[in-house]
């Protein structure tokens, strides 16, 4: 991979850039549509580029009555039928209506897209997983019923759960007082004490045994612990297999790999149905699979590829998937020492944690800032603890020098004197430094098993190095290279390595031709980065709210044709541009 001069123009572009206002999303209905259209198109957004295959994976027609009828069905007979149903929500994987039953009564009916694999096990998982909650006291959604097929009158899975108390606290996020922050740390911090103090015994997701063939089922304890628990979980719940998206979606979903759960020193095969006997550690059994499934995928599917504008100009030509394999091997050489040899140790222990724990999916009481419900927990997954340990985004600090000394955080001395502007950048930065210092304060008092996971030097390497082993071949080799480098460096760090040498190793000229690539490489990030602030938020799928998408699709336009005038009649670099422009459609395989 050799190094070119084709940055100068992309880089005098992006100091030009400004920051956009921020967006909101919101609900558009075209005035064209049939009446009930837009129940199942998605409308809360368009997309820059890809935009009919988005629409095509996020469209799902279903029978609205025959949903009422069984909405009603699975709530109390007293509340009556179900007089309307209003789109409430659309987010990455599902649509979400809220439902008015006769006496005023308020539901909720949760519907996946297509894109929302595995198939009834990421619906039948969600259920199951928020009624164990439930009964272990953490505050989720009370589920009414639920339908993992969609073989039923109205044709699509669904969930009808009760409707979130309390207010999002992304609404709340900007007045909440310091004794809210308080609060909303410790009732957090209790909430997930509960999730770690559940003794599960197997890696895998959770489902009703009546969801999942019995030789897919792991008991959800250890005998040990079976005899310890309160409650009848153990007769009605199982562990099952993997509902963690990214081990079936695209071709995933059709390859014969691994996918748990996994346990002492077996993990289940899951297309062959049998038990397929492994020796070893299961926690690196797990870890194995994340790459074994990109390994199926790419040696099957996986092609020469050109990197987008610009990173195909300093990175030429088609890369082979070959070098992504060769990287995916030295991350298996590297499993058996990321985590503690010793399977009892308290560190592998299987934990369930939320997947995606962001302010839209908590919501506290308004009087007081406490958590007062959960949601979205499809794809939950039981881990091992050093995977899911970690600060919620809600509770982590952007700030490069984080506090982590036991002084509270305090506003800058000068901050009476400071303008409106720099009052609200040092608010924010006050608001996260606090919720951060009190959420690490909590569980070193209520949680000390997190604390000691938090506490760990490789915490942060080590879940970024996993994260991108499980990542799709897509041109892009630094991005899994610099995680495997970073690994090599802080090799002694690693439990159980004293006196063993690293089996992964990289020549000291390639590291120092490899951090002049990453550097470059790093600074293309930033440059489209920026281009997707300028251009309105676009995101990586191409996503953009109704009210910018116009102003998108002209500022990248006007982008285009900056940077063609900037090449300078430079026909290689236009070329390289118009091939691989990053807000154009572009050829998808998964």
């Amino acid at each position: 991979m050799q190094l070119t001069n084709r940055t100068t123009s992309s880089l005098n572009f992006l100091r030009k850039l400004k920051r956009p206002n921020a967006h909101t999303r919101t609900f558009s209905r075209p005035m064209s549509s049939p009446p009930n259209e837009h129940l199942f198109s998605y409308t809360s957004g368009r997309f820059l580029f890809n935009e009919k295959l988005r629409q095509k994976e996020r469209y799902v027609r279903f029978n609205i009555e025959a949903l009422k009828q069984l909405a009603a069905e699975h709530i109390q007979p007293s509340h009556g039928k179900v007089v309307n149903i209003t789109k409430l929500a659309e987010g990455g994987f599902n649509r979400v209506f809220l439902l008015t039953l006769e006496d005023g009564f308020h539901a909720i009916a949760k519907i996946p897209y297509h894109i929302a694999v595995p198939q009834r096990y990421a619906t039948a998982s969600e259920a199951a997983t928020l009624e164990l909650l439930r009964v272990k006291g953490v505050p989720v959604p009370k589920v009414y019923g639920y339908s993992a097929s969609a073989d039923n009158p109205a044709g699509v899975e669904y969930i009808i759960m009760e409707k979130a108390n309390g207010v999002r606290l992304d609404e709340k996020w900007f007045s909440l007082t310091k004794r809210e922050r308080h609060k909303l740390a410790s009732s957090f911090v209790g909430i997930e004490k509960r999730l770690f103090d559940i003794p599960f015994h197997a890696i895998g997701s959770i489902y009703f045994k009546s969801d999942v063939p019995s030789n897919l089922q792991v008991p959800l304890y250890s005998e040990a612990h079976e005899s310890h628990e309160q409650d009848d979980t153990s007769k009605r719940f199982c562990i099952g297999p993997i509902a963690d998206y990214m081990f079936w979606y695209g071709k995933r979903a059709a390859l014969d790999i691994h996918r748990g759960p996994c346990m002492c020193t077996f993990m289940i095969r899951i297309e062959q149905l049998d038990l397929t006997a492994l020796k070893g550690n299961d926690a690196n059994h797990y870890l194995r699979s994340v790459a074994e499934k990109e390994i199926e995928w790419t040696r099957r599917y996986g092609k020469p590829l050109e990197l987008d504008f610009p990173h195909n100009g300093a990175f030429p030509g088609k890369h082979s998937p070959d070098r992504y394999l060769a990287l995916l091997e030295k991350y298996l050489a590297l499993v058996p020492y990321l985590l503690p040899k010793v399977n009892s140790d308290p560190l592998n222990q299987p934990t369930l944690r939320h997947p995606d724990l962001n302010p839209n999916n908590i919501f506290v009481y308004p009087e007081n800032g406490a958590i007062s419900c959960i949601i979205d927990w499809q794809h939950a997954t039981i881990e091992p603890r050093l995977l899911v340990a970690g600060y919620p985004r809600a509770f982590e600090n952007s700030a490069t020098d984080e506090p982590l000394g036991l002084e509270e955080p305090k506003l800058p001395h000068e901050y009476d004197s400071l303008s409106v502007e720099d009052k609200a950048e040092a608010d924010e930065l006050y608001r996260r430094q606090t919720l951060f210092y009190y959420y690490r304060v909590f569980n070193g008092v209520f949680n000390k098993p997190h604390l000691s996971a938090l506490l760990d030097p490789l915490l942060h390497p080590r879940k970024h190095l996993v994260d991108r082993a499980g990542r799709q071949w897509s041109g892009n080799l630094m991005t899994l290279k610099g995680a495997l480098v970073r690994m090599t460096e802080y090799w002694s760090l690693l439990p159980d390595t004293k006196g063993i040498q690293c089996p992964v190793e990289f020549k000291p000229q390639e590291l120092e031709e490899f951090q002049k690539q990453e550097e470059i490489w790093f600074c293309f990030n930033a440059v489209v980065n920026q281009w997707r602030d300028e251009l309105g938020g676009v995101n990586e799928d191409g996503w953009i709210s109704n009210e910018q998408y116009g102003n998108a699709v002209r500022k990248a336009r006007e982008l285009k044709e900056t940077l063609i005038l900037e090449a300078e009649g430079d026909e290689e670099d236009i070329v390289l541009l118009n091939r691989r422009w990053p807000f154009g459609d572009q050829e998808e395989v998964n």
